[in-house]
């Protein structure tokens, strides 16, 4: 068989297409085929399957789907043999099938391979290759699942790495003296994505050997003024390098010799298989303290670890990183996700709790048979007492079993729910808080994300703009166009995330009215205001301001750090540079004008 998900979703045998039936089925199969193999739990099948909200029936229509699509894929199979393809584990469903068989992984290795011909000076058949790569597009990838959650990180990262498939193929046609086409082939590039430097710089080249170097430095300008009114930036170094080659006539800059080896930027990222997880770069301290748990419960001695933090900090990810390497070592993963408290429903799903009950009494019965289970708690804070009280029985009866368990918990929680915790903790519970990254670990996760080593100054910007918050550090590096332009210009990054922004409302919600003016006062003046300005700005006393900035902090958009006495407001600070953008994005031009011209006569 072949997958083809470059386009319109297609299963091809031989030379036949396969029905795959209706809208839902479809979007079944791309969610298992973009997990590279790995088992997806039905309850996330369901969750992702209907972006978050299924429905009483979501799991009978799944395990409905799945019969149908091993009948597709299977035809043959009789009733008494397994299936070989869409496979049933203890914990969901896998597909099993050769990464190659998927027309995404030959297209990535294709581009792959032209870019070392490219290397290599053999360029044209890097062009024949990358020809051949771009002849694999057939439309919009994974098409068929465009209205579900779960396809928008894999589909930006296909398409762009199709634009920079595009941007190789054009500097290859530009080393073959092809320049008209290069310069048709970029137009199309800056075109379709105004703020992608790369693009711009292969134009400019293709138009200086087209023998048109002013036409090359007006477009410069169009490019420049365009990054600056939509980005508030400046153009990158690559640009900027381009554009001085153009002024200076720099020939060996603007083409480099073929054996010199690099055709265009490196904006091919290395090849990842698709579904593949990241590293964690900064919790692997954290993350060996888990595998250490699993380790000790595979001698049959139970183990339990509550990993804490605030929103936005890992804690889902890191419990992901553990379920998935249990899972590839044979262990049995049960995974329960808690519902908020004040929904309709109120608790986790019966099934849910059935499942859990189920598990841990087979356990308890014969865990010889049943062998190492690891149970994954999300959001423990917002479980109902009936969960709680399952799981404080099973810490103390399950003491000797091949059983490891681990919550995730939001800081702050209720009383009830810490007393859940300090039962665990006198039961030797390892208590795991993820803190913001550091410095350095953001320069790894930037180092990851764009393929290429990150200065200490851009660290150092990125980590002052996400308070090293994962969360929102990764809303950054997605949402902002032309990311290269983000780490290189000294102009503060101005466009607020979509994310951020609902977060940042939300907060904003819960403060009343008074609370809210210091908070936007506490913006106007900088990242770490003086709260006797904002006193001054808001015309209020000291001690006022004070307990309302104490609101800001409660709902996490505002922090405070110990400061030596007086306590006079020193220590406040937005916990994140993009979190003050943000809130300084809530205000209307002109009010946002007004505190600012009130703020320079405060400090004057």
């Amino acid at each position: 068989m072949e997958f083809r998900l470059l386009g319109p979703l297609e299963v091809r045998r031989d030379s036949e297409v396969l029905g795959l039936g209706p809208p839902m089925r479809r979007a079944l199969l791309l969610r298992l085929l973009l997990e590279n193999g790995h088992t997806v739990g039905v309850e996330r099948l369901c969750d992702d399957l209907w972006n978050g909200r299924p429905p009483p029936s979501a799991v009978s229509s799944v395990h409905a789907h799945i019969s149908r699509l091993r009948a597709t894929l299977e035809p043959g199979r009789g009733r008494q043999k397994p299936p070989r393809v869409l496979r049933s584990t203890p914990t969901g469903y896998a597909l099993s099938f050769p990464p190659e068989l998927l027309d995404s992984v030959r297209f990535e290795r294709s581009v792959r391979q032209a870019q070392t011909l490219a290397d290599a000076g053999r360029v044209g058949e890097a062009l024949q290759e990358i020809e051949r790569a771009l002849a694999m597009w057939r439309g919009t990838p994974l098409v068929d699942a465009r209205d579900h959650h779960f396809v928008e990180g894999e589909s930006g990262r296909l398409q762009d790495l199709k634009l920079s498939a595009e941007e190789l193929r054009t500097a290859l046609l530009l080393q073959e003296s092809r320049i008209i086409e290069a310069i048709t082939s970029a137009e199309r590039l800056v075109e379709r994505d105004p703020l992608r430097e790369a693009s711009w710089v292969v134009l400019m080249r293709a138009l200086y050997f087209a023998g048109r170097p002013a036409e090359a430095l007006r477009r410069y300008e169009e490019v420049r003024v365009l990054l600056a009114r939509d980005l508030g930036l400046e153009p990158g170094p690559k640009l900027r390098e381009t554009h001085m080659a153009v002024l200076r006539h720099d020939t060996v800059s603007l083409r480099p010799p073929r054996h010199r080896g690099q055709v265009a930027a490196r904006s091919v990222p290395p090849e990842r298989p698709v579904g593949a997880r990241p590293d964690l770069p900064g919790r692997e301290w954290e993350l060996g303290r888990l595998c250490e748990l699993l380790r000790q419960a595979a001698t049959g001695r139970a183990g339990w670890a509550v990993v804490s933090g605030e929103p936005g900090v890992g804690k889902t990810r890191i419990a992901e990183e553990v379920a998935r390497q249990a899972s590839g070592t044979g262990w049995q993963v049960l995974r329960i996700w808690c519902a908020e408290e004040s929904y309709p429903g109120a608790r986790v799903p019966d099934p849910q709790l059935r499942r859990l009950d189920g598990q841990l009494r087979k356990l308890a019965e014969n865990p010889c048979v049943t062998g190492p289970t690891l149970c994954v708690v999300e959001d423990i804070h917002l479980a109902s007492d009936d969960v709680r009280g399952l799981l404080v029985t099973c810490a103390r009866t399950l003491r000797e079993a091949p059983l490891a368990v681990v919550c995730t918990v939001a800081d702050e929680s209720g009383p009830a729910t810490e007393r859940f915790l300090a039962e665990l903790a006198g039961r030797g519970a390892d208590v795991i808080p993820l803190a913001p990254l550091t410095e350095d670990a953001v320069r790894r996760v930037v180092s990851a994300a764009t393929d290429g080593p990150v200065s200490e100054d851009t660290a150092r910007r990125l980590h002052a703009l996400s308070g090293g918050n994962p969360f929102l550090l990764h809303q950054v590096l997605t949402h902002s166009r032309y990311l290269g332009a983000a780490l290189h210009s000294d102009s503060s990054w101005s466009r607020v995330p979509p994310a951020v922004r609902s977060v940042v409302r939300a907060r904003l919600a819960e403060l009343p009215p008074a609370a809210r003016q210091v908070v936007d006062r506490a913006a106007v003046i900088g990242d770490r205001p003086d709260m006797r300005l904002v006193a001054r700005l808001a015309r209020m006393p000291l001690d006022e301001v004070l307990r309302l900035a104490d609101q800001a902090v409660a709902v996490r958009l505002l922090a405070w750090s110990e400061v030596s006495p007086p306590y006079d407001g020193q220590g406040y600070h937005f916990p994140a540079g993009v979190l003050r953008r943000a809130v300084l994005g809530e205000l209307s031009p002109a009010r946002r004008r007004t505190l600012h011209a009130d703020a320079d006569a405060v400090t004057a």
